[in-house]
């Protein structure tokens, strides 16, 4: 499920003042933060796991030695995703490389915060599953297949889904791409509010001149409470529309997230893809990846020559 945006806390007693940015606020005795809830619902067999990025190349013999190459992004938006999402863009350097993204959804605010770097590289998006020639980068065993750290695989064109906060990244494409066979959900944000208490020891010093003073030194953090909320709020739906506006996608598209409920799905359809303007195109994964495209007269950036 979507997740609220969250933004740096500084934790503060009840007599404070209160530093109140975006979604975080000061309440009774604590802080109310909104923390990321992952889809009911969702049919994939694998429990949710953070999003790994790799460089992949195509697997396919028939292309060698001038191969397509690609980020692949697979797994749920937590909170160190855009940090690992900088790593990989770093990695691939100078070279604009395609984004295809698997995904279950998660955090709406490193959605976003991905979505305007994906933009500001003016790269192409598409929603397709990486499947892996020998292993899976996110086990530990596994190695890559060349010591740059780039592994085999296949892109394919069945299984690939892109739910909850997900379609804020595809959104962000210049060019945004989703096959026949993908799926592309929303639903509505789940937030999560936690309350906490703070202890202190307090001690008292007699100074010289007989004043007392006293000092205070921080115990622990107590959680006293949780409610969970899948209110949209004002300020949460006018950053979504800047957004989605700023990434030339309908606004309209809050309407069907906010009106689907958490434990459930709304699987867009290619006409409302194309309408609310979430793609820009409708087409099979081979224009980005296949093991055609490197042999034409217009070769594109994400071929590589290998020996």
């Amino acid at each position: 499920s979507m997740a609220a945006r969250v933004t740096p806390v500084f934790f503060l007693t009840p007599q404070s003042l209160v530093k109140c940015v975006r979604a975080v606020c000061l309440v009774a005795f604590g802080i109310a933060l909104f923390a990321p809830i992952f889809p009911a619902g969702a049919d994939e067999k694998e429990p949710p796991r953070e999003m790994t990025f790799s460089i992949v190349r195509s697997s396919n013999s028939l292309c060698a030695p001038d191969c397509p190459e690609w980020i692949a992004a697979d797994g749920t938006i937590a909170d160190t995703t855009a940090d690992a999402f900088k790593a990989i863009l770093k990695k691939a350097g100078d070279r604009n490389l395609p984004l295809l993204i698997n995904s279950l959804g998660g955090r709406v605010d490193v959605a976003m915060a991905m979505g305007r770097l994906i933009r500001d590289r003016g790269m192409t998006v598409e929603i397709a599953r990486t499947d892996f020639s020998r292993c899976k980068p996110w086990d530990k065993e596994c190695k890559p297949d060349f010591k740059d750290g780039t592994y085999y695989g296949y892109a394919n064109l069945t299984f690939g889904v892109c739910n909850s906060a997900c379609p804020l990244m595809l959104a962000s494409g210049v060019r945004r791409i989703v096959g026949p066979f993908s799926r592309v959900g929303v639903h509505q944000i789940v937030t999560t509010r936690h309350k906490y208490r703070d202890k202190y020891r307090i001690y008292k010093k007699t100074l010289s001149s007989g004043k007392v003073i006293s000092e205070r030194k921080f115990v622990e953090r107590e959680l006293i409470g949780t409610v969970k909320s899948t209110d949209l709020p004002k300020s949460l739906r006018r950053e979504l529309t800047d957004y989605l506006t700023s990434m030339d996608v309908s606004p309209k598209l809050i309407d069907f997230i906010v009106a689907t409920p958490p434990e459930d799905i709304r699987y867009l359809s290619m006409k409302e893809l194309k309408a609310f303007g979430v793609v820009t195109e409708i087409s099979e994964i081979e224009e980005l990846v296949g093991y055609r495209i490197c042999k034409g007269r217009s070769r594109p950036e994400n071929c590589a020559v290998r020996d």
